[in-house]
């Protein structure tokens, strides 16, 4: 007897010696040398040679129930803090499987022994593993060799009863190669785990080659691909699942070592249960909305019409209650508002029913307030409604609607000087443009449309609202008149959206034929003149001097005439300015 128990005890001590230096050896009491006898019984043998009967059935079933207890409470002794609890619980959990099919207590006892050296690889990776019965056991990766799912790859969408492709992408992020990788997916008949039909018995790939960081190459070309092409449930449900591939692989020692890397799809299901199992939540959404006019002004009413649409195919929706909320405008407290309001005094909208995966058309008439400026503004549609079942729901979405502001564009009086030229002359002609309406102006610019003219053209660009653009033109003449004398300005600017409105005045300028002086005569005839008349020196003298006092007379005029214009157009700013000032202080009166 005492040298049964003594090969016992052996066998259990070079099993913990095999499994790691690191494992803490049972207490001698745990371990049993079992001997069947009439009376089902066996019989132990203490530290003091005292043999004892015990139950081997009981025995077996009390070192089952503590196996749990004692491997949490050496997860609590080496890892404290918790950062390795999901990994340390997968072993615990794999280890109680096999615990529980266990036949003997010495069973139970090097299992627990060796589900602790499992742990301890866990929180303590070993640097290197020199003994040969230990190379196929997993190992965690470490900085020499780390596999992740590279790139940035685009979700997967798996539709019930369709096929799809699932790519895997894999790089090396370690420093060394990495070779024979095999890839295998984690098969579960729960669709909630894997939501593929299994058709072969086996969807392992392999991965030659995995260079690492030394080779200087970059992620990409490190990369490698593998791609599945599975067929999807009938049954699964809708959401977002996590697909698990375990990796086993060799590092650049020819150890073997294995990891686990996870993607996630998107499915879509028919059968009206989430991801998880549990009834889907059904969901209803607007698809879309129109308004009448199709084009929604400030100051102007409009119908908004909202399609709407029950996402469920498990059930429909009754009693819905929609709740138009337009978005508030103001800069303070005691300026905001609506952007819109109901003409009819309620935003609420009552729908009896959408059967599933109907859709519901809902309208309410709508005032846009007359000072908006001209952008989109949203307005949030808050529902709620419930299933066949009476289960209440709440939803909420929103829907962007421009509104276009109308621009108000005055054009001062232009003034041309001088209204009549000659062929090769110049006129000037001024004028303002005044921004009175509530949007911006976008490249304004002005063009002169003549057949007998030449220039014209100026670009003044933006125009804040309220602004004034000066325009200061010469326009030179290339023939003589033929009509009435009329030349067209063209005017144009373009809104936030980008589209052009012209708008045109006209001046009068005249063009003649140049003329000559007769009073300009050859050397030969002023010789001649001078011979005949002494006295006509006297009178061209007079003519000099009567042309330069005209010619101060003009300019003394356009200097007047361009201070008046300035003064004027100061006038005018000021009625301007007061203007929108009073329209200011009426809204804050009416707000």
């Amino acid at each position: 007897m005492r040298k049964r128990v003594m090969s016992g005890i052996l066998a259990v001590v070079c099993a913990a010696m095999i499994l790691g230096t690191g494992v803490s050896m049972a207490p001698m009491q745990e371990v049993y040398a079992a001997q069947e006898n009439g009376n089902n019984q066996s019989q132990n043998e203490d530290d003091d040679g005292n043999t004892t009967t015990t139950n081997p059935e009981q025995d077996l079933e009390n070192a089952k129930n503590s196996a749990m207890g004692t491997l949490q409470d050496y997860q609590r002794l080496i890892d404290p803090d918790g950062k390795k609890s999901a990994q340390l619980n997968d072993v615990i959990t794999k280890a109680m499987n096999q615990i529980n099919a266990m036949t003997t207590v010495a069973g139970v006892n090097d299992y627990i022994a060796k589900a602790k050296d499992q742990m301890d690889n866990v929180v303590n990776p070993p640097s290197d593993n020199t003994d040969e019965e230990e190379e196929e056991e997993p190992a965690p990766a470490n900085a020499d060799h780390f596999l992740m799912v590279g790139g940035n790859w685009v979700t997967p969408v798996a539709n019930a009863g369709q096929t799809v492709s699932i790519v895997l992408p894999v790089v090396n992020m370690g420093k060394t190669m990495v070779t024979d990788a095999v890839v295998t997916p984690v098969l579960s008949t729960d669709t909630a785990v894997w939501p593929f039909e299994i058709t072969s018995s086996s969807y392992s790939q392999t991965i030659s080659d995995l260079p690492g960081t030394d080779t200087g190459a970059s992620d990409m070309d490190r990369r490698r691909e593998l791609t599945w092409n599975l067929q999807t449930r009938t049954d699964v449900g809708t959401g977002y699942q996590k697909i698990s591939f375990d990796v086993r692989y060799r590092d650049s020692q020819g150890n073997s070592q294995s990891t686990t890397l996870d993607t996630y799809i998107q499915v879509n299901g028919t059968a009206g249960v989430g991801a998880d199992g549990q009834a889907s939540v059904p969901r209803v959404i607007v698809t879309g909305f129109d308004t009448n006019p199709a084009e929604v002004h400030a100051g102007e009413s409009f119908t908004l019409t909202l399609h709407l649409k029950n996402t469920s195919t498990a059930t429909s929706v009754n009693n819905m209650i929609c709740e138009i909320v337009a978005a508030v405008e103001g800069k303070d407290e005691e300026t905001t508002y609506a952007a819109f309001l109901p003409t009819a005094g309620s935003s609420t909208i009552f729908v009896d029913k959408i059967e599933k995966n109907g859709t519901k058309d809902i309208s309410l008439e709508l005032e846009a307030k007359a000072d908006l400026s001209q952008k989109p503004y949203a307005v949030d549609v808050n529902m709620s409604y419930e299933d066949e079942k009476v289960n209440s729901y709440t939803n909420k979405t929103s829907v962007s609607i421009p509104v276009k502001q109308e621009a108000r564009v005055e054009v001062s009086e232009p003034e041309v000087m001088p209204a009549s030229i000659e062929v090769g002359g110049e006129s000037n002609v001024m004028f303002n443009i005044y921004n009175m309406g509530k949007t911006k102006l976008y490249n304004v610019q002005v063009k002169t449309v003549s057949d007998f003219l030449s220039g014209g053209d100026a670009f003044i660009g933006n125009l804040d609202s309220g602004a004034t653009g000066a325009v200061d033109i010469y326009l030179m003449g290339q023939a003589a008149t033929t009509d009435d004398g009329m030349v067209t300005l063209q005017i144009s600017y373009e809104d936030e959206t980008g589209e052009t409105t012209t708008i045109e005045r006209e001046i009068s300028l005249f063009v003649s034929e140049t003329s000559y002086d007769d009073m300009i005569y050859d050397d030969s005839m002023m010789m001649d003149d001078m011979n005949q008349n002494q006295g006509g020196s006297t009178m061209r003298t007079i003519l000099i001097v009567v042309g330069i006092l005209l010619l101060i007379a003009v300019i003394a005029v356009v200097v007047i005439l361009r201070r008046r214009k300035k003064k004027e157009q100061k006038s005018l700013e000021d009625d301007i300015l007061d203007l929108d000032q009073e329209e200011e202080g009426e809204d804050d009166e009416i707000s």
